[in-house]
């Protein structure tokens, strides 16, 4: 038997701040703690990647990142001189006038699919003056997306989906609890073609991709690298996915630039699904600006919608180099 192959690991603890406080439905996130990985192969190169939640799962999902990022050359469509990856802007929550204002900016700024963010305060009419606000803005060529980060009931749900057909919605996340897979089911029959039911939180693994797909419980999956475990598994989730139909959308867990980095990767590798090739699809990763520093020695900017990596000197395939000194200024102490 062949031993396995030890290569030296480093990993560093940081917290690198909001730029303002980021609310979620389990409070407000003052800080973006996670472990960068350092993994330095045979002939010297080091790779990296990014972990932002416990577990064994996790740093191995890093730990595969930072082979990727090792042994792999950039593809083409992340370079320089790619095409780059789509991604979708994501307007606040607030009252519909600001709310339209944010969507026409954004659009001007060249994104051409937009996610906006609803909760349980909401009321069917409240949510759907807001949506039919944001519509009226950008008109019907660019796509909407709702997330309700499972906050409503199976009955609330589909009375705001029901709500929002008229105006054209790509799909709305996570509606209900993660748990909660025959309601998600339920929803997608009573909504039947009108709104797609998108699954996030539901989605921490590829058993648990593959319980929502065969309950029918999700018509978009989107996947997180940093939750799911890696590279690796979110191949594997896409794969499977395919195989029902389902397409897949990249997102981030509000990692620093080296996670990104892997998503972009990720997201260039998805296969097509019949009625949404994987090029047409914009993901959840233009968030490196929510952090005041996302520990790359070069940004990665999102441009007229699409965000590339830098691909220079010194980078592997993930296509981006690690700041050291960021990473030293963030450093939380044993």
């Amino acid at each position: 038997m062949t031993a396995p192959i030890r290569l030296p690991i480093t990993v560093h603890h940081v917290r690198v701040p909001f730029r303002t406080p980021f609310a979620t439905p389990a409070g407000d996130w003052a800080a973006r703690e996670s472990w960068i990985v350092s993994v330095r192969g045979e002939g010297g190169r080091i790779g990296i990647g990014e972990a932002v939640a416990d577990g064994d799962d996790a740093l191995a999902g890093a730990v595969a990142a930072a082979l990727l990022d090792i042994d792999a050359a950039v593809p083409a469509v992340l370079g320089r001189g790619g095409d780059g990856i789509g991604v979708n802007a994501t307007l606040p929550g607030l009252d519909p006038l600001t709310t339209a204002m944010a969507a026409r900016l954004a659009v001007a700024a060249g994104y051409r699919t937009l996610k906006l963010k609803a909760g349980a305060r909401d009321t069917v009419g409240e949510l759907a003056v807001r949506v039919a606000s944001v519509r009226d803005a950008v008109g019907d060529g660019i796509a909407l997306r709702l997330d309700a980060n499972g906050t409503w009931t199976l009955d609330e749900a589909s009375a705001r989906c029901d709500a929002l057909v008229p105006y054209g919605l790509q799909y709305v996340e996570q509606p209900m609890a993660p748990a909660a897979l025959d309601d998600a089911a339920e929803l997608r029959r009573r909504v039947g073609a009108g709104v797609r039911v998108a699954a996030d939180e539901a989605v921490t693994s590829l058993d648990a991709a593959r319980l929502l797909l065969d309950a029918g419980a999700a018509d978009v999956l989107v996947v997180k690298p940093a939750r799911v475990g890696g590279p690796v598994v979110v191949a594997e989730i896409a794969r499977l996915a395919a195989e029902h139909g389902v397409p897949v959308v990249i997102s981030s867990l509000f990692e620093t630039g080296v996670g990104l980095a892997l998503g972009l990767r990720c997201a260039a590798l998805l296969p097509d699904v019949p009625g949404w090739a994987a090029a047409q699809r914009d993901h959840g990763l233009a968030t490196a600006d929510l952090l005041v520093d996302d520990l790359l020695e070069e940004p990665l900017p999102v441009d007229r919608g699409r965000m590339r990596v830098p691909g220079g000197p010194g980078s592997g395939g993930l296509g981006v180099v690690l700041d050291e000194a960021a990473v030293a200024r963030f450093a939380v102490a044993p």
